[in-house]
């Protein structure tokens, strides 16, 4: 069962340079001892796989501030975005395969939030 692990609405730096994860969902992710970046395989709605490279900053700073790089901005480029689109990320356990990641973009039309292909 897919669960959601968190939404942002998109900044101007979010679609221009990376996409800065919200701080309570750092412990989503398992960095290997020592490390500070992990690659993340990300499947989007249209079964599209992206890889996505997740840091923080270096040497135990007490605001590691996780972001998305790698091929996040063409994702970005790719699905049209702007400021105030919001992308939302989820998961689900795969058996035998560990963890699928998976991420939908958004866009408000009106009152809603539609999916961008």
């Amino acid at each position: 069962m897919e669960q959601h692990r968190f939404t942002k609405l998109l900044s101007p730096t979010d679609i221009s340079q990376r996409l800065t994860i919200p701080m309570a969902n750092l412990g989503d992710f398992e960095f290997p001892t020592g490390q500070h970046a992990i690659n993340i395989e990300v499947t989007d709605t249209l079964e599209q796989p992206w890889t996505f490279k997740l840091s923080i900053r270096r040497n135990n700073n007490p605001n590691p501030r996780p972001v998305f790089t790698g091929e996040w901005i063409r994702f970005v480029k790719e699905k049209g975005l702007k400021a105030g689109d919001r992308a939302v990320f989820s998961w689900q356990e795969v058996e035998g395969n560990g963890v699928q990641y998976r991420i939908r973009a958004e866009r408000k039309i009106f009152k809603y939030w539609v999916n961008v292909q």
